[in-house]
Formats: structure tokens, C-alpha cells, sequence
């Protein structure tokens, strides 16, 4: 599988480019009946469909993209796209760390796809694709606008329904979740412990939080990692072993996936630090 590194690197032709602070907006231009193998990007971004249709898989799963559809790709994911018989024309915006980071301090790592198919964010991402052909002195803060938007669109869309109906396991085997932050447990220790079978437990984890217990475990790590990172009496080997990863070089791989950033430069970002 290959992995795309290069800042702004996308498959197909390129029409239009643009850098406009941390973000870079490519769009591009793919062949009819076309096969693109599968890969995974190192940043995250967002793909705007504006012509034709494709049909991308990504995991177990499978989407079918229109012209007028949004879809946001977390940092890895990998993903494979075949086109329909008409050229299929996307803009692509790549999200820098400067934003990565803002957008962690604030809702945690955008470490779920999204998709918008019409509506407000989807005409959104149109928007943008007329603010960069424009290219005016207005131009660069309409994009950082309507990408605010998109990105905070993206963070609502992945938070869970809350506990509304949620059975009383359920938030059992959260609890039992947060509390093993130190240590990694299996899918079949937590469901005997709530005492549901793990294929429930599964299914009905995603349904009311949104993610995989994995991904939720991930999460909450990177969490708590972010806040030990304002005690400078902590080494990053401390906080790595602390928060539940393997080491320091598995931290620091996790959190720049994330965060686009070391967590030793992160911490030179934090105001107010421990001593």
C-alpha cells in the first residue's frame, strides 16, 4: 500500500493550487474508468466531489460519491477509489499541524471519516472551490473561513448521540475503558465483565459513541497525554508509559498523526506549564 507524504500530493491531474496559511487546496482532475490503488495520506484532509462519480472503499466499508458530496479523511486511513465512465473532477484541502492543532486542543485528534452528501457543509466545500478560483485579496480569509466551518461540521459529525437510551452496561464498560487508560484490555475481558457478548459490545459501542472501543481507548489516551504535557517534571517516556502507550516512540508517532506536531513541540505551544 502506498502512503502519500508530499504536502499537497494527490492522484490525477492537477488544475489549480493553492497554499493559503496551513492549508493546501489541490484540485484535480481523474480519467474515466480509472483505478486508484489503495494508500493512506499522512495529513488529513477533506475531498470536495464538483463532476462525475466514483466509488471508494476505505476499511470494511464503501461509499458512493457524487458531485456535490464533502468527505473528510482522518490522517492514515486507507482508501481506494475506481471511477465511474466520466472524468471526476475534486478539490482536495490538506489540513496543516497549525490547524491539527487547534482543532485537538479544542474537540480531541479528527480520527473518524465523515461524509456530507448536500446541505450547508457540502455546499460549503463548493464555496471553496469558487474562492479558489477567484484568488482575490478576499479570497484567503473566505477559505479559512468556510474550512472552519467544514472542520467544526466534521468534529459534531463523529461525537456520539450521548446516553439517551443507552443500556446500563454501556456506560459500565466506558468506565471500565477510562480506568485502563495504563494498559491495553481485550474486546472479550470487557464484554465478560458487563457480561454481554463482544460482537454486542462492538455494535453497540459505535452506535453511542461513534467509534470503535479502540478508537475510543486511542482517544482517551491522547487525551490525557495532552494534559500531562503542561507538568515539565514529566518526561515524555514518563507520559508515554503513563497514558498507556507502548513507549516514547509510539507516542510520539500517535500523537504527530494527530496533531501534525512532535509532543515535544507541542509542549512548547502550551501557555502555562508545571514546574
Amino acid at each position: 500500500m502506498g502512503k502519500q507524504k508530499e504536502r499537497g500530493r494527490f492522484f490525477g491531474g492537477t488544475i489549480a493550487r493553492r497554499q493559503v496559511g496551513d492549508l493546501m487546496l489541490v484540485d484535480s482532475l481523474h480519467a474515466p474508468d480509472c483505478r486508484v490503488p489503495r494508500h493512506s495520506h499522512e495529513h488529513a484532509y477533506f475531498c470536495v466531489n464538483h463532476g462525475g462519480t466514483y466509488t471508494e472503499a476505505y476499511g470494511r466499508r464503501q461509499r458512493r460519491c457524487a458531485p456535490g458530496m464533502l468527505v473528510f479523511h482522518p490522517p492514515g486511513e486507507a482508501h481506494s477509489e475506481v471511477t465511474g465512465s466520466t472524468p471526476v473532477a475534486s478539490l482536495n484541502v490538506e489540513i496543516g499541524a497549525s490547524w491539527l492543532n487547534r482543532i485537538f486542543d479544542l474537540a480531541g485528534p479528527l480520527d473518524q471519516p465523515a461524509e456530507f452528501c448536500g446541505g450547508q457543509i457540502a455546499d460549503a466545500g463548493l464555496q471553496l472551490l469558487r474562492e479558489l478560483q477567484r484568488d482575490d485579496v478576499d479570497s484567503a480569509l473566505a477559505i479559512e473561513s468556510l474550512c472552519c466551518e467544514i472542520l467544526a461540521a466534521t468534529c459534531d459529525h463523529r461525537r456520539p448521540p450521548g446516553d439517551t437510551g443507552a443500556p446500563r452496561w454501556m456506560r459500565e464498560a466506558r468506565d471500565l475503558l477510562d480506568a485502563s487508560l495504563g494498559r491495553s484490555p481485550t474486546l472479550r475481558t470487557v464484554a465478560q465483565e458487563v457480561s454481554v457478548h463482544p460482537v454486542h459490545l462492538a455494535a453497540t459501542f459505535r452506535r453511542f459513541h461513534g467509534c470503535s472501543v479502540g478508537e475510543y481507548l486511542r482517544r482517551q489516551r491522547l487525551q490525557r497525554a495532552r494534559r500531562k504535557l503542561a507538568n515539565l517534571e514529566l518526561s515524555l517516556a514518563d507520559i508515554a508509559i503513563e497514558s498507556g502507550f507502548a513507549d516514547q516512540s509510539h507516542f510520539t508517532r500517535t500523537f504527530k498523526r494527530y496533531t501534525g506536531v512532535t509532543p515535544a513541540v507541542y509542549r512548547t505551544f502550551l501557555p502555562f506549564k508545571t514546574r
